[in-house]
């Protein structure tokens, strides 16, 4: 990426009006850019919207941390990646593997998104999936040579110092990038619209600390959020599953802006 870009905010992406409730994001330097206009873009992707998605991201200003929003929109990261002009790794934090082929719909997803980053992103290096649910590594068609998965199991048992002692042993060396997706965490640090995992809040950022002192970060995004249509923005019961996700954000987002 451009390194004359601001390295001191967030791109915050307007797809479904989820991160508009969230107010503490409004303290950090930051930019909005909207795609709430965009059809065909939840979960699946068409042609067409992937292509304006694009052509609005290449005008942020600031380029380093991208918060996405709900999971549906997991596949920008793609888009984020493809970005990146120089070989690097793929730190994924999810409860999914986003592995799924999709030769019968010719479409990204935010299933399918990391095949395809693996398949046509020559200088995608690596990827280790952190927190994944061991039965998505069974319904993924094999796991690529290029993928290692330390799995929801295994970061149950591992402490943040072992999560990150078994990513060095297959990281290659240079720079990563680091993607949240926010159900990779237990319901107590985290409501989303996907089944979650069981990573606690403490463990994430103790081991995005950590690989940061161990390589060069080239960019990071964070999505997850829970949906929310009008009438659960009035419900109480929304009120603190969404300051969960807000409080998880602002501390993902203080860990990778800290120095």
């Amino acid at each position: 990426m451009d390194s004359r870009t601001k390295t001191s905010g967030i791109s915050l992406l307007n797809f479904d009006g989820t991160l508009k409730q969230q107010p503490w994001l409004r303290g950090y330097p930051g930019e909005w850019i909207d795609f709430s206009d965009l059809h065909s873009c939840q979960g699946y992707c068409s042609s067409e919207s992937l292509r304006q998605i694009q052509f609005r991201l290449k005008s942020r200003k600031y380029k380093n941390i991208t918060l996405i929003g709900g999971g549906n929109y997991h596949y920008v990261t793609y888009l984020l990646l493809s970005e990146i002009q120089h070989p690097f790794s793929l730190i994924l934090f999810d409860h999914h593997t986003d592995l799924a082929f999709n030769d019968d719909v010719p479409l990204i997803s935010c299933g399918s998104w990391v095949s395809m980053a693996l398949q046509t992103l020559p200088l995608l290096n690596r990827v280790v999936i952190i927190g994944a649910n061991t039965s998505t590594l069974f319904q993924a068609s094999g796991i690529p040579d290029k993928v290692t998965v330390i799995s929801e199991q295994e970061v149950r048992r591992l402490s943040p110092v072992d999560i990150v002692r078994a990513i060095r042993s297959v990281l290659p060396d240079g720079p990563v990038y680091i993607s949240v997706d926010k159900d990779v965490l237990d319901p107590d640090n985290a409501v989303t619209n996907w089944d979650q995992g069981s990573m606690t809040l403490r463990q994430l950022l103790d081991v995005i600390r950590e690989l940061k002192r161990l390589r060069p970060i080239v960019g990071e995004d964070i999505c997850g959020e829970l949906p929310l249509s009008p009438v659960d923005i009035l419900c109480d019961e929304r009120v603190p599953q969404l300051k969960k996700n807000e409080i998880a954000n602002k501390a993902i987002v203080d860990i990778l802006l800290a120095g």
